[in-house]
């Protein structure tokens, strides 16, 4: 696993945030959040972030999401190209579901062809429990969501 610690975001991370975004779903269907979008995403209520910061400093993958009564949101999770298959998107993960372990149920939304990231939400033993059609991307070029979602009662040691 890559060396990286994980700190909380604040506002002021906004703008690397939204470079970093870009990098990660800009050829995607996901549209890449701007800096202005980061920082209202940021003051919604029960948002939180986290940054992956490697020894050089420089944000290599973040997770934001959102706590709302007895569920959980991640609204975005993402690692820079160079960085994946390094671990650091398990570590954003552990970190995010040990905050919210009293939150009885995390959801969240991945492309369908985002092989990836779902086998690493399956490997968290997230299940598929809906679908949003053309969910991502813009005009002709849409691509279908799958809601996924952790329910912390049913959860394997």
């Amino acid at each position: 696993m890559m060396g990286v610690t994980i700190e909380v975001v604040g506002l002021e991370m906004a703008a690397p945030l939204a470079v970093l975004h870009t990098a990660c779903f800009d050829p995607l269907p996901e549209t890449p959040w701007s800096e202005t979008a980061m920082r209202t995403i940021l003051r919604m209520p029960g948002a939180s972030g986290i940054v992956a910061i490697p020894d050089n400093g420089v944000p290599t993958g973040f997770l934001i999401g959102r706590e709302m009564a007895d569920e959980a949101e991640i609204l975005t999770l993402c690692v820079a190209p160079e960085s994946r298959r390094a671990g650091v998107a398990q570590k954003l993960l552990n970190h995010f579901l040990a905050r919210v372990s009293a939150t009885r149920r995390v959801v969240l939304e991945v492309a369908v062809d985002n092989t990836p990231a779902i086998g690493l939400y399956d490997g968290f033993q997230f299940h598929q429990v809906g679908r949003r059609p053309n969910y991502y991307g813009h005009g002709a070029d849409r691509t279908d969501a799958i809601i996924m979602a952790r329910d912390s009662t049913n959860i394997v040691p």
